[in-house]
């Protein structure tokens, strides 16, 4: 993926950083929202259904086939599972979990929820049972939707711990058949049940929700300590909505194709999908298995693509692999294709003339990059953007090289879609400039806070915790950041990640294992350092891409430890920090690193990684302290304590 070092030479980004001008604040363009009646979920479902009925709101895949939902049918089925719900007594304010994989009954019963006033939230499907237990038990859930027989299993035993919880319903129960429990139904039974009341009722109720009730509650994945709830009003929601799909390359479009891939639970994909849906006539497809979405991808040629930057890199180093495996002559064509592609995009993000490489571009474009694009579905893809960690400024720069217009964008739990990369092919590195209707200021302190109509209405059941957030309408986002000489943001690190070193040195882990996971052989790293004399790195490999590599070099393997303790696969991850710290300042080095001896498994109680594979920074270090020792034990400190100890 270090093809792309291609994005931003060093020199230019440093004197870029020079350069910053000293502006403190920034403010989007004004944001146009709709009158009030369209300002809630249900407002804009009706609408939507009144002016698009027939036409196809969403598909998925059953059997290897594609299934067309029209908004009539989405309609139908919303107000079958929504009068369902109220049958079983959910009332307005209350609240209803949804867990399981994305899929197109979760999209459902949320806006289900929302239309009869209660509140939605959803669990990530791979949380620990403990982490099912506090989020049920906090959100006060009285019925959770769940996917399947293996959510069941997690939350069934609890039951008895969760007073509040009346019901489970089970959108696929084909595993069921041993079950017999009175808190369990089926979802079919939940419409059914729904089917038997008047229609009517549902479109009153859906009339009875107003802009500032409230309508979802969104998890964080508690990096360092238990989730906390954001509470949206659907004000919020809406207008946050209308933020997320400011760009031009989406200005006059309709039916545009997406694959949903992402949890739903997830902010970024609650921008992405439902409110793209009621917004912009996003048409979401669901594939049959979560995890084989780069499948779904090839079947369905999406035009818009939202994902992580985890995703990003790890679908471009499938790419890079293939091209390693190709013939001489592939080889020969794409290293060609390469040279004449990174003239062209850094020029262009340099504001230089392309009159002469454009034809040869297009040239590239036609014979290898369109070509290797096809094979992953990417090829008609109209706007990508990334979001959710930072993405390597040489992982983005590689997928505009190939030709895909990938944008960053820069959101919080708590704030919102904050700012975004608005204009087509984006130079790589910043997060770009504020949405409309939101206004940034960078402290004293430099940390960033952030004003917007698509803000939080604070966390759930905790009021000390909120005022640490918010002062009035100003979001205190917890990021350290600040503006470049263009006047986009640059995100620097977590106010409280900063590792200060034992010379005094303020560096930025982010940055750091950011360079580091622009390889397409590590999936994780975290940088160590603070009061240290030098820096050092746990490295978690991609246990794909490896494996790939080591098959191809001949080396030899049974298990993922006898993988990571390999020599030569040892040697390939030090090539590869090498290469990282080209990218890097002297200080920001890394002296050392140690690649993790197991695989980090988000539903391990415990573990130090969250269900968005997060890293715990602490929890990892804890665990994984004796790598960490190997990597100090000769260093001056050490040799000094071992003497006190004798």
């Amino acid at each position: 993926m270090r093809q792309a070092a291609l994005s931003l030479d060093r020199d230019e980004a440093s004197d870029a950083a020079g350069r910053a001008a000293p502006v403190r604040e920034s403010r989007g363009p004004r944001l146009d929202l709709p009158p009030d009646e369209k300002m809630t979920i249900p407002g804009m479902l009706l609408d939507v259904v009144e002016r698009r009925g027939p036409t196809v709101a969403l598909r998925t895949k059953s059997l290897g086939i594609y299934r067309e939902m029209s908004w009539n049918d989405v309609f139908d089925r919303v107000a079958a599972i929504g009068l369902g719900l109220h049958a079983l007594g959910v009332r307005s304010g209350d609240r209803v979990a949804i867990v399981g994989d994305p899929l197109a009954d979760w999209l459902l019963s949320d806006f289900a929820t929302q239309c009869i006033g209660a509140i939605s939230f959803g669990l990530y499907p791979t949380s620990s049972p403990n982490e099912f237990e506090f989020t049920l038990k906090h959100g006060g859930a009285s019925i959770l939707i769940a996917e399947d027989q293996e959510h069941v299993d997690k939350v069934l035993p609890l039951i008895e711990r969760l007073p509040d919880l009346n019901k489970i319903v089970v959108i696929d129960a084909s595993n069921m058949f041993g079950y017999d429990h009175p808190a369990l139904m089926s979802l079919d039974e939940l419409v059914a049940l729904g089917r038997k009341s008047d229609a009517r009722l549902f479109r009153d109720l859906c009339r009875e929700v107003k802009p500032d009730d409230p309508a979802t509650i969104v998890y964080t994945s508690g990096t360092s300590a238990n989730p906390k709830g954001a509470l949206y009003r659907h004000r919020a929601l809406v207008a946050q909505g209308h933020q997320f799909f400011a760009f031009p390359e989406l200005a006059d479009a309709t039916d545009i194709r997406s694959v949903v891939h992402l949890p739903l639970n997830h902010l970024y994909e609650r921008m992405n999908t439902p409110l793209g849906m009621l917004v912009k006539n996003i048409v979401p497809h669901f594939g049959e298995e979560a995890d084989r979405f780069i499948d779904t991808f090839a079947d369905v040629a999406p035009q818009h693509l939202a994902s992580v930057p985890r995703y990003w890199s790890k679908i471009a180093s499938r790419v890079i692999v293939g091209i390693e495996s190709a013939s001489k002559l592939k080889q020969a064509a794409y290293r060609v294709a390469m040279t004449i592609g990174q003239e062209y995009r850094r020029r262009l993000w340099a504001g230089r003339s392309t009159s002469l490489h454009r034809p040869l571009y297009g040239i590239a474009r036609l014979f290898v990059f369109d070509r290797m694009l096809k094979k992953i579905g990417l090829h008609r893809v109209r706007i990508a953007l990334s979001a959710g960690a930072p993405l390597p400024p040489e992982v983005q720069g590689l997928w505009q090289v190939w030709g895909v217009n990938l944008k960053n964008l820069y959101g919080q739990t708590e704030g919102g879609v904050v700012t975004a990369q608005i204009e087509p092919f984006p130079r790589p590195g910043s997060v770009g400039k504020p949405y409309p209707g939101v206004a940034i200021r960078i402290e004293d302190d430099q940390e960033i806070t952030v004003a917007t109509p698509g803000a939080f209405a604070g966390y759930w059941q905790d009021t000390a915790t909120t005022a640490e957030a918010m002062q009035g309408a100003i979001i205190r986002t917890g990021d350290v950041g600040e503006f470049d000489a263009h006047g986009d943001l640059q995100i620097v690190d977590r106010k409280k990640d900063i590792v200060i070193t034992a010379g005094g040195k303020n560096v930025s882990p982010s940055r750091i294992e950011t360079a580091l996971k622009s390889s397409p052989y590590v999936s994780e790293a975290s940088v160590v350092g603070e009061g240290r004399k030098y820096l050092t790195a746990l490295v978690e490999i991609d246990y794909e891409s490896v494996s790939e590599w080591a098959r191809a070099h001949s080396v030899s393997y049974t298990t993922y430890e006898s993988l990571v303790t390999n020599r030569d696969v040892y040697g390939l991850i030090e090539k590869e920090v090498e290469k990282g710290n080209g990218l890097l300042g002297r200080v920001e080095q890394v002296k050392a690193f140690r690649i993790l001896d197991r695989e980090l498994d988000p539903e391990m109680e415990g573990e130090a990684v969250t269900a968005t594979r997060k890293i715990k920074r602490s929890l990892l270090h804890k665990h994984f302290g004796h790598l960490i020792d190997q990597m100090y034990s000769d260093d001056e400190e050490t040799r000094i304590a071992r003497q006190m100890k004798q």
